[in-house]
C-alpha cells in the first residue's frame, strides 16, 4: 500500500497526483493557515450572532475565506513546473545564445530561471520560493493560485479590521466577555497576517514586473542576468479576464515557450503520466560533469 500511494502521490516525476510529502514543517504551517482562517469565520459568525455587527456579513465573509482556501489547496496540489529528465532546450533558445545548463541534482536539462528545490527535489520552472504555507514550491505553473490566495486573504484582512475598527469608533460593546476576547485576537491576526500577505504580493508582483523572483533577488543576480518581464498571459493564461479571479488551471498559448524546455509531443503539462520514479531535493544547485556545449549550474 505504501509503494502504490508512493507511485500515485508525490513530487517525483511518476508520481500521477502532485503532493509535497517531505516537509514536515510545511505540513504544520498550511494547517496552521486553515485554523487561523476557520478561526476567523467563527468569529465573524459568533459576533455576528450577538448582535455585534450585520449578520449579512457572515456570508460576505464565509464566500471570501472559501476562496483563500480554495486558492490554498490548488496551489499546494499543483504541480509548480517540474522539469521531466527528458526536458530538452528549445532551438529558439539555443539560436538566441542562451546557454544550456545541467543540474547537478537532476542531472538533466535546467531550463532558464529555473531552480532546484531541494524541498520537492525537483528543478521548477521560474522558482520563486519554496513556501512552507502552501507546502509547495512557488513557481511557473501555480504562481496564479498562489497570487490568488494572497488576494483573497488581503481582502479577507481587511474586511474583518473594517468591521472591528467600525464597532470601536461607534463605541459599540459587546455583550460578552468571550466575544470581546475573541475579537481582539481576531484584530491581531488580522493585523499580522495583512503585513505579511502584503509583503509577499509585493514579492510576486516585482517579480512579474522585473523578471527576478525571490530566490534571484536575494542572490543579487540582478539586471545583468537573462531577465525580462514575465507576459501577463504566463502566469494567468489566455482565459477571459473573469477566470483570473478564479483557481482554474491555466492554459498557455504556448506551453514550450513558457516552460523554456521541450518534450515528447505526448505531454501537453508539467504533470507527468504513470511511471517509474526517476532520480532527481528549497533551492540547492549543486556542480555536475558538464556536458558538451553545456554549462553546469
Amino acid at each position: 500500500m505504501d509503494e502504490l500511494d508512493a507511485a500515485v502521490c508525490g513530487t517525483h516525476e511518476g508520481a500521477r497526483y502532485w503532493f509535497n510529502k517531505r516537509d514536515n514543517p510545511g505540513a504544520v504551517m498550511s494547517t496552521l493557515l486553515w485554523l487561523l482562517t476557520l478561526y476567523s469565520d467563527v468569529v465573524i459568525a459568533y459576533v455576528a450572532i450577538l448582535g455585534g455587527w450585520g449578520i449579512y456579513n457572515v456570508p460576505i465573509y464565509f464566500f471570501i475565506s472559501f476562496m483563500a482556501l480554495i486558492s490554498q489547496l490548488k496551489t499546494m496540489f499543483t504541480n509548480p513546473g517540474a522539469v521531466p529528465r527528458h526536458a530538452q532546450p528549445l532551438i529558439r533558445a539555443s539560436e538566441s545564445g542562451i546557454p544550456e545548463t545541467i543540474c547537478g541534482r537532476c542531472d538533466a536539462y535546467k531550463p532558464p530561471r529555473s531552480h532546484h528545490c531541494r524541498i520537492c527535489n525537483r528543478c521548477i520552472v521560474r522558482m520563486d520560493h519554496h513556501c512552507p504555507w502552501m507546502n509547495n514550491c512557488i513557481g511557473a505553473n501555480n504562481q496564479k493560485h498562489f497570487m490568488l490566495f494572497l488576494l483573497y486573504t488581503i481582502i479577507e484582512c481587511v474586511y474583518s479590521l473594517s468591521l472591528i475598527i467600525t464597532n470601536y469608533t461607534n463605541g459599540t460593546s459587546y455583550k460578552s466577555s468571550t466575544a470581546e476576547g475573541m475579537v481582539a485576537a481576531l484584530f491581531a491576526i488580522a493585523i499580522a497576517t495583512l503585513m505579511f500577505v502584503a509583503t509577499m504580493m509585493y514579492n510576486q508582483i516585482y517579480a512579474i514586473v522585473t523578471g527576478i523572483g525571490t530566490i534571484d533577488r536575494m542572490r543579487k543576480r540582478g539586471p545583468k542576468g537573462n531577465f525580462a518581464p514575465v507576459p501577463w498571459v504566463d502566469v494567468f493564461g489566455v482565459d477571459p479576464w473573469p477566470m483570473y479571479l478564479l483557481p482554474t488551471d491555466v492554459k498557455y498559448r504556448d506551453f514550450h515557450r513558457v516552460m523554456g524546455y521541450k518534450v515528447a509531443t505526448w505531454e501537453i503539462s508539467p504533470n507527468p503520466p504513470m511511471g517509474p520514479p526517476a532520480d532527481a531535493g528549497a533551492a540547492d544547485d549543486a556542480p555536475a560533469a558538464p556536458q558538451s556545449g553545456s554549462s553546469v549550474v
